[in-house]
């Protein structure tokens, strides 16, 4: 039976791979496509890109720097799965701040583009 790929590794420049927490996601973006409706029912459909991103979470521990965290801008984003698939994410920026709760900051990270790694 194969193995479900169930955890991700984000390595990113400066930081290095973050230890993040279980429920992390990443899209590598592409395009958003919608329904066009015509009176006699889908008459085809409608594009719209979607910039690639990730969200995960880590926790509030000694060694995570919050100022570097929500400055990050034009950064190469690593992204492996715990099969080894790799992604790379381009140009990456912190698109939010990251929010502290409960002892975890959650990140989300948009890009320019993502390319699988081989």
């Amino acid at each position: 039976m194969a193995r479900v790929a169930k955890k991700l590794y984000f390595d990113i420049p400066g930081i290095g791979r973050v230890n993040s927490l279980p429920g992390a996601s990443f899209n590598p973006g592409g395009q958003k496509r919608d329904a066009v409706m015509a009176d006699l029912g889908p008459a085809g459909f409608s594009e719209e890109p979607v910039a690639p991103s990730c969200e995960y979470k880590i926790a509030n521990t000694a060694g995570v720097d919050l100022n570097q965290l929500r400055n990050l801008t034009d950064v190469n984003v690593s992204i492996q799965d715990d099969n080894g698939q790799s992604w790379m994410i381009s140009s990456a920026w912190m698109s939010e701040p990251p929010t502290l709760s409960g002892g975890e900051y959650s990140c989300k990270m948009e890009g320019i583009s993502a390319d699988p790694v081989s």
